[in-house]
């Protein structure tokens, strides 16, 4: 197998090649939001009202999955750079696993706490009504989002970042296009109003999730991910949490010396295990 461009590269040219498409990518994933409210808007305030209601439920499946990536990414740059690709393809694997079980844990507490969160908040039927199909939608339909960040990740890892900017334009785009016509009825659509514009966005998420996939598969060679016999491996779990959860407190401490690195992973996966 090639070195990896993360080893060969000039640095200054490695930092431009990855972090401008990183940029974008973060500037385009904020479109969604943005874009729902644009045209909710133009039904009535109280629509509008109900989707920004719903914000803070989806910037926490955004925290949740973009969280578990930061540990992956760390994970799988390390193995990499290690020559441990076993270690690497574990991760991997794992990754997509506490991804299926965040959308899980998300699609059910979507399905049944919805109307309760609007409830706790207003007493205007019209938000309650328009923000429980919101909310609803977007955490039931939650997968496209979670495998759509954590495959970008395992992009990301590996320096292909240009790839993470194309899944991210093309859920965005696909997003815009939707929005109006499943919010409003066009082209011979039934008008969702509020509902349409969670339909546009988890469809545009789905899109996105699929091509960061078929992009792991055809162009990210350093990293099989194989869920065939794959059975959830705590030590990996720990090692991947343990970079968020546990050691945020010791980061400035355990990461100052490179042999440390290993024993800061393995503290905090013994912590996880005391936790299962």
């Amino acid at each position: 197998m090639s070195e990896n461009k993360m080893g060969t590269m000039p640095v200054n040219r490695l930092l431009v090649s990855m972090s401008v498409p990183m940029m974008i990518s973060m500037l385009v994933q904020a479109l969604y939001n943005i874009v729902d409210s644009m045209f909710v808007a133009k039904l009535s305030e109280n629509a509008l009202t109900a989707v920004s209601f719903a914000f803070p439920v989806q910037s926490l499946m955004i925290a949740v999955a973009t969280g578990t990536g930061v540990g992956v990414n760390a994970l799988l740059s390390k193995s990499l750079g290690e020559k441990n690709f076993a270690q690497a393809n574990k991760a991997a694997n794992n990754a997509i696993f506490l991804a299926f079980c965040s959308a899980v844990v998300f699609a059910v507490a979507g399905f049944f706490l919805s109307r309760i969160f609007f409830e706790f908040q207003t007493d205007v039927e019209e938000i309650v009504d328009g923000g429980t199909a919101y909310l609803q939608i977007c955490t039931v339909f939650s997968f496209g989002m979670f495998f759509q960040i954590m495959a970008e990740r395992l992009l990301q890892s590996t320096g292909k970042t240009f790839y993470t900017m194309i899944t991210q334009i093309t859920g965005a785009v696909i997003n815009i296009i939707l929005d109006p016509i499943l919010i409003f009825g066009l082209i011979g659509f039934p008008k969702m109003g509020v509902a349409g514009a969670a339909v546009a966005t988890v469809i545009g998420q789905t899109a996105a999730a699929v091509l960061a996939i078929v992009f792991n598969k055809t162009h990210n060679h350093e990293i099989t991910v194989s869920l065939r016999g794959y059975r959830p491996d705590a030590h990996i779990i720990g090692r991947i949490y343990s970079v968020d959860y546990f050691g945020g407190h010791r980061f400035g401490h355990d990461f100052r010396h490179e042999q440390n690195f290993d024993a800061f992973f393995d503290n905090g996966c013994c912590r996880f295990r005391c936790l299962l």
